[in-house]
């Protein structure tokens, strides 16, 4: 508590406004770890630092393409001996694993025929699919009550059995894929190029994926896992990324047998709008293209991994508590520079954090690009209007406390102490100069005025000593029914405050007289004088008043009431720091009341000095 409120009220402020603008900032972190409202911005921005670029030398794709559909007709009507075709001479041209993207769920003609050229390769692998999701809770891999299955015939024939179930995310997007899927109570099943990938180093996928935390360890390898078991695909791009040959030219054994030779060989669709799917590549892909992408991560070890919640919760508190205590002490010089430096180093921040992002990408981790940057904007955001709205009050409180009885100059001065928490209860004792101006001959005034006519006198009568008071530095203290009272030299240092006071009364009775020539005659007298007096706050904690007190101030009060109409009589101290710069003349020694002694006095020759504008405007 002590540290938030700080050895000065500005210092409090600061310190509030940090603290509430790092609060805020935390409480966004925690709303976006909670609700994750920001994730499917955080993909888009993930996605477009996927560079495409050429795929695994060990991957090739047999394409099921528009030429093919046209040659043969529609895929389900294809006679299975195609296929047969197809897999004796992929195996003959050395294909290491031959995956099939293609249900064969119903008995067709050329089953047989199919199943044995399989038998013959003994290295294909036929796809199943999940058909009828159930709940997932607490299981760890996607759950389906049911399958979509190659007939017994085929399925028998078959090296490996790979699922085709493809994740989507929530706009849509295929950035995962489950390694393994399972059926309620039942068997597992890989992913179709994970069980490609056990079959390219000749062995069998285990009948269950044998996890270890959130990692599956994998023939040297270590496959980062997401929930159920899925691996995130880094995408290389689609057919033309990796080698390829058309359906129709294996087929007929014309092509070239190196693009497949010792390779794992995608069969899938690449027709026009054929099982396409929206992917991180633009365009989206193919389902055969994704199955291959998701091999190819395997193969080279490309994986991508989210970095762990902690080290995102840890960039975001740095970005917070920098923010929080930088921002709020920048100056409120201009409002236009308050805002635009914020944005410009923000949008510098963010551009520096994005770059550093693709650096790690490349690595391999995907930081969080949206929610640490968001929780500082929002830290920024909320120092800026805390600290906005504080400056207005502050500078409303300062006005009220100070605007009314000082210059705009002391104000300032004023204003500073009390940011600084200099302005409280008590004082100091430092070398004062006190300035009295009391009206001669009010009563005589009052009795021919009427109540309306003498308030209107009184103020334009004093906003001509006030202004003469302003003009030089001084802060006007009080009024005391008829009488105004100002100081010098304090709170602020004014080396020439005996002077400046005395110039201040010269200054006003000039103007007073240019302002009684053509009304009623009001003069007033004019005490000045110099010494160390208690300068400082006196009242209570709710209602303050700066005042000075002292000898000082008694003896110009009562040099003030001794002064005729039009006189300026100032005492000893003031003259000793004034002499040889203005003309006085020694009075007689003054016996004033409540004094114990006589007292040195001498009374100012006065100047003529420029009419101020108010007394012009009052003249008119």
């Amino acid at each position: 508590m002590r540290w938030v409120m700080g050895r000065s009220r500005r210092e409090s402020r600061l310190r509030r406004a940090s603290l509430l603008a790092i609060g805020a900032g935390l409480l966004f972190m925690a709303w976006a770890i909670f609700f994750s409202p920001l994730r499917s911005l955080q993909n888009l921005i993930a996605d477009a630092l996927f560079v495409e670029g050429p795929g695994s030398k060990n991957i090739a794709i047999v394409a099921i393409d528009d030429a093919s559909l046209d040659r043969y007709g529609r895929l389900g009507e294809w006679p299975r001996s195609l296929h047969a075709t197809a897999v004796q001479n992929l195996h003959e041209a050395g294909a290491r694993v031959i995956v099939y993207d293609i249900l064969f769920a119903d008995e067709g003609e050329g089953d047989e025929a199919l199943a044995q050229a399989m038998l013959a390769a003994d290295n294909v692998v036929l796809p199943v699919a999940g058909t009828v999701s159930t709940s997932m809770k607490g299981a760890p891999v996607y759950l389906y009550e049911a399958f979509a299955l190659p007939v017994d015939t085929l399925r028998g024939a078959a090296a490996s059995l790979g699922h085709t179930n493809l994740v989507n995310d929530g706009d849509g997007r295929v950035r995962r894929i489950p390694l393994a899927v399972g059926r309620v109570g039942g068997e597992q099943y890989p992913a179709l190029s994970l069980a490609a990938f056990y079959l390219q180093f000749g062995r069998r996928p285990p009948p269950v994926l044998e996890t270890k935390g959130d990692t599956l360890p994998l023939l040297g390898r270590t496959v980062p896992l997401e929930d159920f078991q899925t691996m995130r695909i880094n995408y290389v791009g689609g057919e033309g990324n990796f080698d390829h040959v058309p359906f129709n030219d294996v087929v007929a054994g014309d092509f070239d047998e190196s693009v497949v030779r010792g390779k794992a060989v995608f069969v899938g669709l690449t027709a026009t709008g054929a099982d396409t799917h929206s992917t991180p590549l633009i365009g989206g892909a193919h389902g055969v293209e994704i199955h291959a992408n998701s091999l190819d991560t395997l193969l080279r070890a490309r994986f991508l991994e989210p970095v762990n919640g902690t080290v995102t919760m840890v960039m975001a508190l740095l970005f917070i508590v920098a923010a929080g205590f930088t921002l709020p002490r920048w100056r409120l010089t201009h409002s236009v520079v308050f805002v635009l430096v914020p944005i410009i180093t923000y949008s510098a921040l963010v551009i520096a954090y994005v770059v550093f992002g693709a650096f790690t990408f490349r690595q391999g981790h995907i930081i969080d690009f949206v929610d640490p940057p968001a929780a500082l904007a929002v830290t920024m955001m909320a120092a800026l209007v805390y600290r906005v709205l504080t400056e207005r009050a502050a500078q409303r409180e300062v006005a009220e406390l100070f605007g009314r009885y000082a210059s705009p100059e002391i104000a300032q001065e004023l204003m500073h102490r009390y940011d600084q928490g200099e302005l409280q209860l008590g004082g100091e004792l430092r070398e004062v100069t006190v300035l009295f101006a009391d009206i001669r001959g009010f009563t005589t005034l009052s009795e021919t005025m009427t109540p309306s006519q003498l308030v209107g006198l009184l103020n334009r009568l004093f906003e001509v000593i006030i202004s003469s008071i302003w003009t030089n530095g001084g802060i006007v203290n009080k009024f005391l029914g008829d009488a105004v009272v100002a100081f010098w030299n304090a709170p602020g240092q004014q080396p020439d405050h005996a002077f400046m006071a005395c110039r201040a009364a010269i200054s006003a009775q000039a103007h007073l007289e240019a302002l009684v020539q053509s009304g009623p005659a009001a003069r007033f007298g004019f005490g000045i004088n110099t010494g160390s007096a208690l300068a400082g706050n006196v009242g209570t904690a709710s209602r303050l008043e700066y005042t000075v007190i002292g000898e000082p101030v008694n003896t110009a009060a009562r040099l003030s009431q001794a002064a005729g109409g039009d006189e300026i009589w100032i005492g000893e101290g003031t003259h000793r720091l004034v002499q040889g710069r203005i003309e006085a003349e020694e009075l007689p020694p003054q016996y004033l009341k409540g004094m114990a002694g006589p007292v040195t006095v001498y009374r100012l020759r006065r100047e003529a000095t420029e009419v101020l504008p108010q007394v012009r405007e009052a003249l008119r």
